[in-house]
């Protein structure tokens, strides 16, 4: 009786391809979301090189580098559409089988004392509306390795189709966003001060301008870091790890590897600078700002007494982006 129904049920038992419409911002960008609980960061990839470049069995995140298949990646809202699409997809082709069955038990029946017959009706089709795309990210980002083009929030680190760690291109972006953070904080001073008052105002902009600190120096350890891989005599140069946090030791390494030392790209002015930066990096990392000994005698620092605490001003941190801005730029001309 029911055998255009069974054989429907059969098919969709072996899987069947759904269409689906896709949203994409107005740069053609298509919404991912991480799936790990420790990230659930929001990306997006190009649509293009969604389809031509990432693969379906690993896609990487961009902020975490968690692996997964390409159909892990939908946002809620892209699988609350997605299962509706199904629903009603499976529906239209159940009903149209027990509609054909139901026409085909009707022709067979003969006249005769007891008439029977049969219909098939379905509820209201729900109506699907295709999930609309988040607005577009403004930072940009392309793969060294495979070209794929994608975009976030803050910064990316991985590449979203072969997981390459994008550190070198990643830099400049870190640079400009430190910079554009350090240009708002009497603004973001200001703001804060009306809502929470002064002290929170005050500490959360100290919080700020020193993460920035930090954030530089270690961009530019991960940045040099990647460069340096790029060498094809990269693997015959022992190195430890975090080298490139060191000043005087990773200039060594350079100057073996290439011929040049941080000496021969910056000035001794500038280096004597950079150096001091760093230090103060290293002292509000590993000491909570409060000067010792070490960092009296490696920064040459004469403005703190031993035990005082280091206070980070914007300009600071804008030295230190132009001297990593500038030494980045002359190892790139090296590699």
């Amino acid at each position: 009786m029911f055998d255009k129904l069974l054989m429907e049920l059969e098919k969709l038992s072996h899987g069947v391809k759904i269409p689906v419409e896709v949203s994409l911002d107005d740069e053609g960008y298509l919404d991912r979301e991480c799936q790990a609980e420790t990230c659930q960061a929001e990306f997006k990839v190009l649509f293009q090189d969604w389809k031509e470049k990432v693969s379906d069995e690993k896609v990487y995140c961009p902020i975490c580098r968690y692996e997964a298949l390409s159909n892990e990646w939908n946002t809620d809202e892209q699988g609350e559409y997605h299962k509706g699409v199904a629903v009603a997809h499976v529906q239209d082709i159940v009903h149209s089988a027990l509609a054909e069955d139901a026409q085909r038990f009707n022709r067979a029946q003969r006249p005769g004392f007891i008439q029977m017959s049969m219909s098939a009706k379905r509820s209201a089709r729900p109506t699907i509306v295709p999930v609309g795309a988040a607005k577009v990210m403004r930072q940009l980002f392309a793969c060294e390795a495979c070209g794929c083009r994608y975009a976030s929030i803050g910064a990316a680190y991985f590449c979203p189709a072969c997981g390459h760690n994008s550190a070198v291109a990643s830099f400049d972006q870190t640079i400009a966003i430190v910079r554009q953070v350090v240009a708002l904080t009497s603004s973001i001073r200001s703001t804060l001060a009306k809502e929470y008052g002064d002290d929170l105002a005050q500490d959360s902009i100290r919080n700020t301008l020193e993460d920035s600190l930090m954030r530089l120096v270690g961009a530019f350890q991960q940045f040099a870091d990647a460069l340096f891989e790029q060498m094809p005599n990269s693997s015959s140069f022992k190195r430890r790890q975090n080298i490139f946090q060191n000043l005087a030791e990773s200039s060594s390494l350079w100057s073996n590897a290439v011929g040049k030392g941080y000496e021969d790209m910056l000035s001794a002015g500038e280096l004597q600078e950079l150096e001091s930066l760093f230090q103060k990096r290293h002292l509000i990392a590993h000491r909570n700002g409060i000067v010792d000994q070490e960092y009296a005698n490696k920064s040459g620092d004469k403005a703190y007494s031993i035990g005082q605490r280091l206070v980070v001003r914007e300009a600071a941190i804008r030295r230190l982006a132009d001297l990593l801005s500038k030494l980045a730029g002359e190892l790139r001309k090296i590699v």
